[in-house]
């Protein structure tokens, strides 16, 4: 996959440059986008004979697997803010960087549903970061044209972009990727969760 548009709020630029662990989060996040791929030669290739005719399910696992299997991030994490207020769900994927003297905590949404959707993402993470929950937060989401070939109502990047001025004093940053390959002929990804029950899902756990 590749990332053509990318917001990156005043904060989160400034904790890139000056953290090591928003450093590494940053690029452990950028290189499970773009090491995403659908065949051997490491090419994300999307279906496009018609309109909504791929799921999004099977993109967001590629990226999911990747940050488990080769940075250790872990899945649904319940903030405790949301936790006490027993409302908000957890947060997609999580990772504490650091030790116990300096925890840096990252939260990662996945956006795959309607642009309602996307606002409750995009304030759930400033509201995570606001109660001191995490440190810095990630929300990634398909591009406009990509979008069009997946499931109906997938909210996308330029959908939300015009609501970017409100993050500029949260650590935050927006990443829209797009496929390597548009086919028409290219094998369609499965929507909903079929193919998908037997997979592991490595769960967050407390040590």
């Amino acid at each position: 996959m590749n990332i053509p548009s990318k917001f990156i709020s005043v904060q989160a630029n400034y904790l890139i440059n000056s953290n090591k662990f928003a450093e590494e989060a940053y690029i452990e996040i950028e290189d499970s986008i773009l090491q995403n791929h659908t065949d051997t030669s490491g090419i994300f290739t999307i279906n496009s004979s018609g309109k909504n005719c791929n799921g999004v399910v099977p993109v967001k696992e590629g990226i999911y697997q990747r940050l488990e299997a080769y940075y250790e991030w872990f899945r649904e994490k319940p903030l405790p803010y949301f936790e006490d207020a027993q409302k908000g769900g957890p947060i997609d994927v999580y990772k504490e960087f650091g030790d116990s003297r300096t925890k840096f905590n990252v939260g990662l949404e996945f956006e795959t549903g309607n642009i309602s959707s996307a606002h409750r993402s995009m304030n759930k993470l400033c509201v995570g970061i606001k109660h001191g929950d995490l440190q810095m937060a990630f929300l990634i989401m398909p591009i406009k044209k990509l979008a069009y070939y997946l499931t109906d109502r997938v909210s996308n990047y330029e959908e939300l972009a015009p609501y970017f001025d409100l993050l500029d004093d949260f650590p935050i940053v927006v990443f829209g990727f797009d496929a390597d390959r548009y086919d028409s002929s290219a094998p369609l990804l499965a929507k909903g969760r079929d193919g998908m029950s037997k997979r592991n899902i490595r769960k967050w756990q407390k040590y």
